[in-house]
Protein backbone atom coordinates (compact mmCIF):
# COMPACT_ATOMS: atom_id res chain seq x y z
CA UNK A 1 0.00 0.00 0.00
CA UNK A 2 2.92 2.52 0.93
CA UNK A 3 4.70 2.24 -2.69
CA UNK A 4 1.06 2.41 -4.56
CA UNK A 5 0.90 5.72 -2.78
CA UNK A 6 4.58 6.74 -3.27
CA UNK A 7 4.06 5.94 -6.37
CA UNK A 8 0.85 7.24 -7.09
CA UNK A 9 2.29 10.41 -5.76
CA UNK A 10 5.35 10.65 -7.29
CA UNK A 11 3.35 10.18 -10.74
CA UNK A 12 1.34 13.20 -9.58
CA UNK A 13 4.69 15.43 -8.96
CA UNK A 14 5.86 14.36 -12.16
CA UNK A 15 2.61 15.37 -13.92
CA UNK A 16 2.75 19.02 -12.35
CA UNK A 17 6.94 19.43 -13.36
CA UNK A 18 5.47 18.74 -16.85
CA UNK A 19 2.43 20.76 -16.64
CA UNK A 20 4.76 24.20 -15.41
CA UNK A 21 7.47 23.70 -18.22
CA UNK A 22 4.78 23.15 -20.83
CA UNK A 23 3.42 26.68 -19.21
CA UNK A 24 6.69 28.37 -19.43
CA UNK A 25 7.39 27.29 -23.00
CA UNK A 26 3.90 27.11 -24.50
CA UNK A 27 4.31 23.49 -25.97
CA UNK A 28 1.13 21.55 -26.36
CA UNK A 29 2.92 18.19 -26.51
CA UNK A 30 3.80 19.02 -22.82
CA UNK A 31 0.78 19.50 -21.60
CA UNK A 32 -0.41 16.03 -23.00
CA UNK A 33 2.07 14.31 -21.50
CA UNK A 34 0.92 15.72 -18.14
CA UNK A 35 -2.59 14.66 -18.73
CA UNK A 36 -1.31 11.37 -19.76
CA UNK A 37 0.70 10.73 -16.52
CA UNK A 38 -2.02 12.26 -13.98
CA UNK A 39 -4.29 9.76 -15.66
CA UNK A 40 -1.57 6.41 -15.50
CA UNK A 41 -1.69 7.90 -11.30
CA UNK A 42 -5.65 8.03 -11.18
CA UNK A 43 -5.47 4.12 -13.30
CA UNK A 44 -3.06 2.62 -10.84
CA UNK A 45 -5.22 3.27 -7.79
CA UNK A 46 -8.07 2.19 -9.96
CA UNK A 47 -6.58 -0.99 -10.51
CA UNK A 48 -5.20 -1.77 -7.23
CA UNK A 49 -9.09 -0.90 -5.96
CA UNK A 50 -9.96 -3.37 -8.48
CA UNK A 51 -7.51 -6.55 -7.50
CA UNK A 52 -7.79 -5.81 -4.09
CA UNK A 53 -11.83 -6.34 -3.85
CA UNK A 54 -11.29 -9.37 -6.58
CA UNK A 55 -8.15 -10.90 -4.34
CA UNK A 56 -10.26 -10.28 -1.38
CA UNK A 57 -13.18 -12.40 -2.57
CA UNK A 58 -11.07 -15.01 -4.42
CA UNK A 59 -9.32 -15.74 -0.44
CA UNK A 60 -12.61 -15.32 1.21
CA UNK A 61 -11.31 -12.41 3.42
CA UNK A 62 -13.51 -9.20 3.66
CA UNK A 63 -10.91 -6.38 1.69
CA UNK A 64 -10.52 -2.93 3.40
CA UNK A 65 -12.88 -1.24 0.93
CA UNK A 66 -15.74 -3.84 1.79
CA UNK A 67 -15.25 -3.21 5.37
CA UNK A 68 -15.44 0.49 5.17
CA UNK A 69 -18.58 0.26 3.18
CA UNK A 70 -20.15 -1.69 6.09
CA UNK A 71 -19.64 0.53 8.56
CA UNK A 72 -22.37 3.27 7.61
CA UNK A 73 -25.20 0.34 7.43
CA UNK A 74 -24.27 -0.80 10.58
CA UNK A 75 -24.60 2.64 12.14
CA UNK A 76 -28.04 2.91 10.37
CA UNK A 77 -29.01 -0.28 11.56
CA UNK A 78 -28.13 0.56 14.88
CA UNK A 79 -29.62 4.30 15.02
CA UNK A 80 -33.13 2.77 13.54
CA UNK A 81 -33.06 -0.19 16.38
CA UNK A 82 -33.10 2.71 18.70
CA UNK A 83 -35.98 4.31 17.62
Amino acid sequence: MIILLVGAIGLVIWSLQLMKMAHHSSEKSLIFAGVLVAVSAVGLVAVYMLMDGCMGYLTGEESLSAQSSTIPLMVISSFSSML
